[in-house]
């Protein structure tokens, strides 16, 4: 009785952890233009193109586009990083919005080259 009841628990416990790992990747949505990018005080069309600095005031990389669950909902930037202060040349990397805050004119990032190499992409 025990090899019978292995040998439907083992698909049905694959199945569960595929199924949990497919739930658990995030859907990405281009936010509508017009919303506002609560913490940054500006529309998604505008925070697009905006450059990206360091606290030390060294352009790193340049937002290309403001993401989130569904278009109305804005979460993240995706940042594409130019090879400067260690971040490395990488495209579209996907950074939720608590890693950024304003200084003044400037897009300030609040992670380290090793936490932006770890970021979805």
């Amino acid at each position: 009785m025990p090899d019978k009841a292995l040998r439907y628990a083992i698909p049905v416990l694959c199945l569960t952890f595929i199924a949990g790992t497919a739930w658990a990747q995030q859907p990405w949505t281009e936010i509508d233009e017009r919303v506002e990018v609560p913490p940054l005080g500006a529309a998604a069309d505008d925070v697009d193109d905006w450059d990206v600095y360091t606290a030390d005031g060294i352009r790193i990389g340049e937002v290309e586009e403001v993401i989130g669950p569904d278009a109305a909902t804005p979460t993240a930037l995706v940042v594409d990083f130019e090879d400067r202060a260690g971040y490395g040349d990488r495209d579209e990397v996907i950074v939720p919005l608590d890693h950024f805050s304003l200084d003044g004119e400037r897009l300030l990032i609040d992670a380290d080259p090793q936490a932006v190499a770890d970021m979805e992409i």
